[in-house]
């Protein structure tokens, strides 16, 4: 009897494992299987009860479209198993107002524990409020794509603060992660104080993640501060080909700080990571890379966005202190009220900023706007530049320091010459055409287009032509298959030359793909060779640039009618010839190249450029 007992509790128990979920055992060649909502709460219930599931597996069948309501877990509740999305989507609708609780738990999964995984899912629908994947991460998340979409206004967002009673952080992938995150996406727009587009809080590794959701900061009584990919990046925290896509904006007029197009706070190691978003606001400490960097390193990274701020406004660090920083380079335009650097803002001691390239404009410094010189810490420069036709400004402060600090023309920084090569080291990449891209990032188009240059004119290295004193046609680069573009039609492209039209602003657009980067040049002054321009056959026009008019002469050519035309073949006037010598009259002409075309008899005899001043 005992033995029949006994067997049929066996028939049950294996009964109803079977039964669990949609089938599977658990193992990696059967795991439990998910195929509808019911399922996977099923799952998240049993975590709630304390089941962990250590090294056991699940595996997504189809997507859920049924929106699921449970988080799997809770702070203190892992899950330790292993969850493979095989590329489906679950759609969710996670609130859990009603019963504040440590932000972690607003995930889908709120603690993964040490040894657990988490692949090849998707997710849409909303998390309220933060929308991070993972609340505490220790095991391994991959292959992850965040497409939640913001569920909350800002008068919602602020209630959740006070019901929290402090700052709330937010990410796209994972809170705080101790594990490792890899090879994920984030879509999401990001609410809150302390942000991260890919996660929060980072004390393990990041690698190969991208983010594009927009980072919003809502500025209630509690400071702000965040990253494109981290809000802060600590202890033993890597941060490895990572790469940020979007804004960060701020909602009112409070001050923000340590903002970063890659990480808000960063005492750790960054490498091989860039930073395309554009960042305004009122922003202290805010760098294109790292905003507040209080030790480790940044190697081979860039900062291809535009930055706008108050203090210490950096392309690749706001504020460093007991720092390495080497071979990073900044294309983007820079600008803020006090302390701003292409490279750095303000360097506090025992600093080495080393080989690193600016070709971006700055309302401040080139490279290094201010440095603390400790007597016993010093900070270590060497072998940074900056292309001086591109930033008006000097290398530190107001003076360029041989071999520390320095400006070259962009002939000097472009292309694969051996001087060039001796400048920056051997952590860059050489090509014709371009400017050397840190190692690791040479094959990203965006990356590309930041590098492609416009080559000014010069004649010496002290005489030559910068954005904001153009007087002289010029080339730009056309390697990579790039195209060129201009918005106010005071240029003319043919091939890589470049032809001056009329003065005034214009902006200058280079594209590869998806991708593009503006060039804004002041135009002073045309080129022309001479103040006569003659024709074979004899006709002539002068002065050339002209005023008010313009004199036309026949020479003994027999011609009856003048034509002018603008340069998109728009006629503007026509008159006729009844002289050798003609005075045309254009003071209602708009500064710009112009053409006269003229005729004998309905016949074009000939075709004269002049450029209206």
């Amino acid at each position: 009897m005992k033995k029949l007992i006994s067997f049929t509790a066996l028939l049950l128990i294996t009964f109803l494992s079977y039964a669990q979920f949609g089938g599977g055992t658990g193992t990696i060649l059967d795991p439990y299987k998910i195929y509808t909502k019911l399922q996977f709460e099923e799952l998240a219930d049993s975590v709630l009860n304390g089941n962990t599931y250590i090294g056991e597996h699940f595996t997504l069948m189809n997507n859920i479209e049924d929106s699921v309501t449970t988080p799997v877990g809770a702070n203190f509740l892992s899950f330790n198993g292993f969850f493979h999305g095989h590329g489906y989507n679950i759609t969710l609708a996670i609130d859990l107002r009603e019963s504040p609780i440590d932000y972690g738990s607003y995930s889908l999964f709120p603690n993964l524990g040490s040894g657990g995984a988490i692949d090849s899912l998707s997710v849409t629908g909303y998390i309220y409020a933060v929308n991070g994947i993972v609340g505490y991460n220790y095991g391994t998340i991959s292959n992850i794509v965040n497409n939640l979409i913001v569920s909350y206004t800002q008068q919602e967002f602020s209630q959740f603060v006070a019901l929290m009673g402090g700052g709330v952080f937010g990410s796209g992938i994972c809170n705080q992660n101790y594990g490792t995150i890899e090879n994920c996406k984030n879509s999401c727009e990001i609410h809150g104080n302390y942000l991260g587009g890919i996660c929060s809080s980072n004390l393990g590794a990041i690698r190969n993640c991208i983010n594009k959701g927009v980072l919003t900061m809502y500025n209630t009584q509690y400071d702000c501060s965040g990253g494109g990919i981290s809000y802060e990046n600590a202890n033993d925290g890597l941060i490895d080909n990572c790469k940020n896509y979007a804004d960060i904006i701020f909602t009112n007029n409070s001050f923000v700080f340590c903002i970063g197009g890659i990480v808000g706070i960063n005492s750790a190691s960054i490498i091989n990571s860039f930073n395309a978003g554009n960042i305004s606001g009122k922003v202290q400490e805010l760098g294109g890379c790292i905003g507040c960097f209080y030790g480790g390193k940044i190697l081979n990274c860039s900062n291809f966005g535009n930055l706008s701020g108050n203090i210490m406004i950096s392309g690749i660090c706001g504020l460093t202190g007991f720092s390495f920083m080497k071979n990073c380079f900044n294309s983007g335009n820079i600008s803020g009220d006090s302390l701003v650097g292409g490279i750095s803002a303000y360097t506090n001691t025992s600093d080495t900023i080393s080989r690193c390239l600016n070709i971006g404009k700055t309302n401040g410094a080139a490279i290094l706007d201010f440095f603390y010189e400790s007597p016993t810490q010093p900070t270590e420069l060497s072998f940074n530049f900056y292309d001086k036709q591109m930033c008006r400004s000097k290398g530190i402060a107001d003076a360029d320091v041989s071999n520390f600090a320095e400006g070259k023309l962009t002939t000097q920084l472009t292309g694969t010459s051996p001087e060039l090569q001796e400048m920056l080291g051997d952590g860059w990449s050489y090509a014709e055409g371009r400017y050397p891209i840190p190692l690791g990032l040479e094959n990203d188009s965006i990356a590309i287009v930041a590098a492609t240059p416009v080559y000014l004119h010069f004649e010496t290295e002290e005489a030559y032509n910068h954005v904001d004193s153009v007087s002289k046609n010029f080339t730009v680069g056309l390697e990579n298959n790039v195209t060129w573009d201009e918005a106010n039609g005071r240029v003319s492209f043919s091939d890589e030359n470049v032809t001056l039209l009329s003065l005034g602003i214009e902006n200058l657009t280079v594209s590869l793909g998806d991708y593009s980067k503006k060039v804004r040049i002041n135009i002073l002054d045309t080129e022309v060779s001479t103040t006569h321009q003659s024709i074979e056959n004899g006709i002539s026009v002068y002065p050339n640039p002209v005023g008010d008019y313009v004199n036309l002469s026949l020479n003994g050519v027999k011609a009856d009618k003048v034509e002018i035309y603008d340069i998109t073949g728009k006629i503007i006037s026509s008159q006729l010839l009844a002289t050798e010598h003609n005075q045309i009259h254009i003071e209602n002409l708009k500064p710009g190249m112009y053409l006269l075309k003229i005729y004998n008899k309905n016949q074009n005899v000939t075709t004269l450029r002049f450029v209206k001043n």
